[in-house]
């Protein structure tokens, strides 16, 4: 249950503002730009999982995420909470999480609000090791991996194309995680194995990512990850996140909508008493 709050929280973390830039950029320069464009401030939305594989029935997990960037104040790099709106039997189940950047070696907080016996408890950090068939994200093949941003500087990055793809036109870099770095601060600190080769197709204008390959050690694809855009106001964000595991056909859709973003979200919002008053307090 805690592996979705931290992948739609680092999801968020890359929300960005419009921005653009000459093309003539080598790899390792246009994946730092993708991985440096400006956040929101603070975002407000609704989030719809959809979980379906060939041989069982589609199952759906709804969210309304609170999230703000908090700009390494006191150590932290993001704040956020998790509320769980869908299924019914779950709804009221919230999460709260004040994370650390990528590469510390400090330890997130976090929390979890169970209503069923009105109690709030830390969680353990090895909790996040786990997944369980019966919990509602069990399903899911999107990982932390997959959506969490690595930073440049772990990987080795070799522009191998750049392609047209429905009118627009797109850098394909394939970065590759460089030799002995599975035990940096990096992964420690994040609890996940070191990936295979990543291939990225990022805008040429824009440095947004639309499809990202995943590739375990023995090149074989585990993943096939499409991302659709929307503007608000002067932002891009990720409206849809389509995954597919070409070896068996299992599919997570990611759905953002009803978004709000840099209403002035105060710090002291995100606390173990916002977990227990629920959602409808932020409306």
């Amino acid at each position: 249950m805690k592996t979705i709050w931290i992948i739609v929280a680092t999801l968020i973390s890359l929300t960005l503002s419009t921005l653009s830039y000459a093309e003539d950029e080598d790899a390792l320069t246009i994946i730092t730009k993708a991985f440096d464009l400006k956040r929101v401030d603070d975002q407000i939305s609704k989030l719809t999982f959809n979980f379906s594989t060939p041989d069982k029935k589609e199952q759906k997990v709804i969210y309304t995420m609170v999230w703000k960037n908090t700009y390494d104040k006191d150590g932290y790099d993001t704040k956020t909470m998790f509320f769980t709106e869908f299924p019914p039997d779950k709804k009221g189940i919230a999460y709260l999480g004040w994370l650390r950047p990528a590469g510390s070696k400090t330890k997130d907080d976090e929390w979890i609000y169970l209503p069923g016996l009105r109690m709030t408890r830390r969680i353990a950090h090895r909790d996040h090791d786990h997944s369980h068939d019966d919990d509602e994200f069990g399903n899911s093949i999107l990982k932390r991996e997959h959506i969490e941003p690595r930073p440049p500087h772990l990987d080795t990055h070799k522009l191998i194309a750049e392609r047209s793809l429905n009118g627009g036109m797109y850098y394909v870099i394939a970065s590759t995680p460089k030799q002995h770095h599975g035990h940096n601060a990096h992964e420690q600190h994040n609890s996940t194995q070191s990936p295979g080769k990543v291939i990225h197709w990022i805008d040429k204008q824009t440095f947004r990512t639309k499809h990202m390959q995943f590739f375990d050690q023995h090149n074989q694809q585990t993943l096939d990850m499409e991302i659709s855009w929307t503007q608000l106001g002067d932002y891009w964000l990720w409206q849809t996140v389509t995954a597919i595991d070409p070896r068996n056909n299992a599919k997570t859709v990611l759905e953002i909508s009803n978004t709000r973003i840099n209403t002035g979200l105060k710090d002291r919002i995100f606390s173990k008493r916002s977990l227990e008053k629920g959602s409808g307090h932020l409306n």
